[in-house]
């Protein structure tokens, strides 16, 4: 029931010191920046080259940080979704998983079920998300999703 970055602060505070390197097949430079703001070392997709692969853990066993190059790309040159249009940083971790969990066609009922939350306090996290990446409709949710990758 918890999100990627709930879990990765989970991780960090039992275990400070352990090397927590992210292999994800979402390459969004908002959700890297989440994962390594939350105490990841590294992040690198899934479709990386198998000798990027290895570079990040070496990286990240040897307590250095490392970073998809694609995704430090995007980072580097404004991709990151900081205009006005999206507004996904604002988003809380919850909000985040909720609105990953209604693009992938889930229910209010059946995301409360799958995160042991009440329907209400899903729906709550729903009224935020859509508030604050001014959505107007489910639709919209899964049409952003889906052209970010956010969606499974």
């Amino acid at each position: 029931g918890l999100s990627g970055d709930e879990l990765i602060a989970s991780v960090r505070a039992r275990h400070p010191r352990l090397p927590i390197l992210i292999l994800t097949m979402h390459n969004e430079a908002q959700i890297a920046q989440r994962a390594m703001r939350a105490g990841a070392l590294g992040y690198v997709t899934k479709d990386s080259n198998p000798a990027i692969l290895l570079t990040a853990i070496r990286k990240v066993a040897a307590g250095q940080r490392f970073l998809a190059p694609e995704i430090a790309e995007k980072i580097a040159f404004g991709e990151c979704g900081d205009n006005d249009e999206s507004n996904i940083e604002a988003l809380s971790s919850r909000e985040l998983q909720v609105m990953r969990l209604l693009a992938d066609g889930l229910g209010v009922n059946e995301i409360a079920r799958k995160l042991s939350i009440s329907n209400k306090t899903v729906s709550t996290h729903k009224a935020r998300l859509m508030e604050k990446m001014r959505f107007a409709s489910n639709a919209d949710i899964v049409k952003y999703a889906m052209a970010n990758r956010l969606a499974v």
